[in-house]
């Protein structure tokens, strides 16, 4: 149950296809991670280096599986790359300005994330060090305090607590958490949610999700952290209820004591979390992906009540977040019924106009013929295209 959030590392091997992963001879490769979003591929000789081999599985033309290996396992596609030879080491010298990464023992300099630490100073007794690119001190930095915090973690009255992160880079900095859940020490019962104070309610296992393990101090602080935060963000899922073919769910901002949800662009107040029934579950989300969840549910909401409609409207935006703003528009878009591919006609006073631009560097919002018909009024104008003209 929890378990996997306190290994240092889960190993993966990487086959050509899925009917070849009975045989771990078959493996193309030996694979690390530490969490969601993470991967590096074994070299031979304790060196590993970033990866997307994992990843890239998921691509649409893609055959290729993988599955997590046994212990035994692990150790023989070690010395299966090992015997190939000496590994490629990457060169560290020439990097300014990220800091270092610090090691107890020369040996263990091979791979950074065998650091003890990440500084912006050398002191007298850091023998051992190499310097860091800006672009990863961060998340070495977060990686090295993950992988002590697995090593240390205990149990608390119980339970196993641990802090959420957005990212994997913020997790050095445990006032970036935007959630603590926990989990039964025995192994057995659910996963739960911090609310508010007393309160815990039924939660989801984070497999997606980045977790620091807390002791009973970072615990608290992250407690006390929840209590005194401006806004919170919570997605409620009504257990596996559906309505329409899809699951239903309510997305919660909480603003101090007042909860709202979602009202198509804007908002109403909710009293959902104050009326949770069984088998429902809660997941408390950080700022950015909560925004990214309240763009989906506008998109899918407005595309389910237009379907069938004879026309395609869309509003264009340049980022998602003008979008719960029509007077943000800067041009209006028809998608023509092409099942094959993406294609667009754009809006201008003279009527509509073929375009070969896509629209993937906007952001874009289904609008209804009433919406349509206002917007192109109130846009008496040529679209604002700037570089992006049909």
């Amino acid at each position: 149950m929890f378990e996997r959030y306190l290994a240092d590392y889960h190993y993966f091997a990487l086959f050509e296809s899925q009917r070849a992963m009975s045989d771990v001879g078959n493996a193309k490769g030996l694979y690390r991670s530490i969490g969601a979003h993470d991967e590096q591929k074994y070299l031979g000789h304790d060196v590993w280096t970033r990866s997307d081999g994992l990843s890239r599985t998921g691509d649409r033309n893609s055959y290729e599986d993988y599955r997590e290996v046994s212990a035994a396992e692990l150790k023989w596609l070690r010395q299966v790359a090992d015997d190939r030879g000496p590994a490629k080491h990457e060169r560290r010298d020439g990097f300014e300005g990220g800091g270092f990464a610090v090691f107890r023992h020369e040996a263990d300099m091979v791979d950074l994330r065998s650091a003890y630490a990440v500084v912006d100073e050398l002191l007298p007794e850091h023998r051992y060090a190499l310097s860091l690119a800006p672009l990863e001190r961060d998340s070495l930095a977060g990686i090295v305090a993950l992988l002590a915090a697995r090593r240390r973690a205990e149990q608390v009255e119980g339970h196993y607590y641990f802090a959420e992160f957005e990212r994997l880079d913020d997790v050095a900095d445990l006032d970036r958490a935007h959630a603590l859940i926990r989990c039964p020490s025995s192994g057995e019962g659910e996963w739960e949610t911090y609310l508010q104070e007393g309160v815990w309610v039924l939660g989801k296992e984070p497999r997606a999700r980045v977790v620091l393990p807390v002791g009973r101090e970072d615990m608290e602080r992250t407690i006390r952290g929840r209590e005194t935060a401006e806004v919170r963000y919570f997605d409620v899922w009504h257990g596996l209820a559906t309505k329409g073919g899809y699951y239903v769910h309510d997305l919660v901002r909480r603003t101090g004591s007042v909860d709202e949800a979602p009202d198509g662009l804007g908002w109403q107040h909710t009293d959902v979390l104050g009326r949770l029934e069984p088998g429902w579950w809660v997941v408390e989300f950080g700022e950015w992906l909560f925004r990214s969840a309240r763009y989906v549910a506008a998109i899918t909401g407005r595309s389910r009540a237009f379907r069938g409609r004879a026309h395609d409207y869309q509003a264009v935006f340049r980022k998602g977040d003008d979008v719960y703003d029509l007077g943000n528009v800067l041009f209006l878009a028809k998608r023509l019924p092409n099942p094959h591919e993406l294609e667009y006609e754009l809006w201008t006073p003279e009527g509509w106009q073929p375009t070969s631009k896509l629209l993937i560097e906007f952001t874009t919002l289904p609008i209804s013929e009433e919406e349509f018909q206002r917007l192109a009024a109130s846009h008496p104008d040529d679209p604002k295209t700037d570089d992006h003209s049909p």
